[in-house]
């Protein structure tokens, strides 16, 4: 549902039960006002002649009412004149005379009367407007004219109220009864019943209808006035985010005021330069990423074709029924290495580059780790006649980290020293307490790094041209990973080129108490 709409809506439920509201407020007030009004009159009525009238003949009290409730409303026929009914031209209306009645025209039902000339019934068809009838203790009235008292007023009356109302239904339209207990409380005028028609002038419902029903046009012309502009900015805004969204959050939405709506449109486009940054992000993200695969796609390819290539031809051989060179199986076994030492790699940059990693630090033996490291490339290294060594302190040494990254760390500066050792050659890993610290050293009597390529060679994809030329697959992570697993630990791993030749990498950290 629109907002105008919605608004509208809620006008209108909420004027309605208004309306009806203060309407029933009115009908009542009218009707307390109307109660008090014709329970005074009975008073003072009463109070005014009419007891004297009532108690000196009260089969005859009133005395010829202005009008007896029939259906023509017509006053009754043979009724002898009296204070309810002007005897001559010169009296004034009594209580039951009817607005605009003709005092000097009384019933021409009176043959008294009809020889005067007065009109026939039919011209003299009034409607009545208040009767008063008097009743005694027992709510019974003398006169054989009167109505039974209403038992809903009898009731109340008897409860003590000072004056009780109820509903009476006269032909074509509705009135009010009012019974009131006189001051006396005895004789035959005990209690009076006043009974009044309920005549809405001309008009009456338009002009209680057009006051609401303004009231309600002024509320949605407010309503139209004061949503009007706001859903207009809603909709400008609706139409910049569709068009920012579509230009892929490089727009920004207009900014003016500084209502909701603006601060709307400010939440917007805080949120596009969030969406943005983070598009771009993953936008480089996935950059890197085809570029990584394709890279790893092509260095996994080579070894594993050249070790296909060494299977099938120890296959051969063996089908032959010939003897498998030593030297097939050695190259065999060197690529199946690589390429798992290569798998182990990729799987810790994963990690290492994942938004949000954190690491699962323990306390980790040092020891235990450099001799599992070390037993993984024994083999290999006796293989290619490398002679792999290691040394660790007789006490306990251990520190805080996180086990898999930092045995991937010290793989890796192995398999760096054992892949790029001539056969013949050594490589010897060194663990010792230096204080408070521990200090893991790896060395080699190898060809070693050239000075001015050292700075360059913990670079991801970087590697020396004489690592190129024996080995020219590879993506240079090792040294990379080694060197973030360091910083990630707050450890250091530094590069030392020694006086005997060779390559030594030294991996240094607070060691646990």
């Amino acid at each position: 549902m629109k907002l105008r709409a919605r608004l509208a809506l809620v006008v209108f439920a909420t004027a309605v039960p208004v309306i009806a509201g203060v309407a029933l407020l009115r009908e009542r007030i009218q009707w307390a006002a109307t109660e008090q009004g014709l329970a005074d009159y009975a008073l003072d009525r009463m109070q005014g002649g009419g007891r004297e009238a009532c108690e000196a003949n009260p089969a005859a009290f009133p005395p010829r009412p202005w009008m007896r409730p029939n259906e023509r409303g017509l006053p009754p026929r043979g009724l002898p004149p009296g204070p309810n009914m002007p005897p001559g031209p010169n009296m004034p209306p009594g209580p039951n005379m009817p607005r605009g009645a003709n005092p000097a025209r009384p019933s021409p039902d009176s043959p008294a009367l009809e020889a005067r000339g007065f009109p026939s019934d039919a011209a003299l068809a009034v409607e009545v407007r208040t009767e008063l009838w008097a009743y005694g203790q027992d709510f019974v009235s003398h006169n054989p004219m009167a109505p039974t008292f209403p038992t809903e007023i009898r009731e109340a009356l008897v409860a003590g109220s000072a004056h009780a109302s109820a509903k009476w239904f006269v032909p074509s339209q509705d009135g009010i009864a009012v019974g009131v207990p006189m001051p006396w409380r005895d004789g035959p005028c005990a209690y009076v019943l006043v009974r009044r028609s309920q005549v809405e002038p001309p008009g009456a419902l338009l002009s209680m209808l057009l006051g609401p029903s303004a009231l309600l046009a002024v509320l949605f012309l407010a309503m139209m006035v004061t949503a009007g502009p706001v859903v207009e900015r809603i909709r400008r805004l609706t139409r910049e985010v569709r068009a920012s969204a579509a230009a892929r959050y490089s727009r920004r939405a207009d900014v003016s005021g500084s209502d909701e709506v603006a601060e709307l449109a400010r939440a917007f486009n805080a949120a596009a330069t969030e969406v943005r940054s983070n598009l771009e992000a993953i936008e480089s993200r996935e950059q890197a990423l085809r570029s990584f695969v394709e890279n790893t796609t092509h260095d996994v390819m080579v070894p594993l074709t050249v070790l296909q290539g060494h299977l099938t031809a120890i296959r051969r051989r063996v089908e032959a029924g010939g003897e498998v060179e030593r030297a097939t199986v050695l190259e065999a076994l060197q690529e199946a290495h690589y390429m798992g030492s290569l798998i182990q790699n990729l799987s810790a940059v994963a990690r290492l580059e994942q938004e949000g990693t954190t690491l699962a630090c323990t306390r980790v033996d040092l020891a235990a780790l450099v001799e599992r490291t070390v037993a993984r490339h024994a083999p290999i290294a006796k293989a290619r006649g490398i002679v792999l060594e290691y040394a660790v302190p007789p006490e306990p040494l251990a520190a805080q980290s996180d086990v898999t990254l930092l045995e991937q760390a010290v793989s890796n500066l192995i398999h760096n020293a054992v892949r790029y050792v001539e056969p013949g050659g050594h490589v010897a890993v060194v663990l010792a307490r230096a204080g408070t610290r521990f200090s893991l050293r790896v060395l080699d009597d190898g060809p070693g790094v050239p000075a001015e390529l050292r700075a360059r060679v913990f670079e991801r994809a970087f590697r020396a041209d004489s690592a190129r030329t024996r080995h020219p697959d590879g993506l240079g992570l090792g040294l990379s990973i080694a060197l973030d697993v360091a910083r990630r630990h707050g450890f250091e791993l530094e590069l030392r080129a020694p006086e005997a030749g060779g390559t030594e990498f030294e991996l240094r950290g607070d060691a646990c108490a």
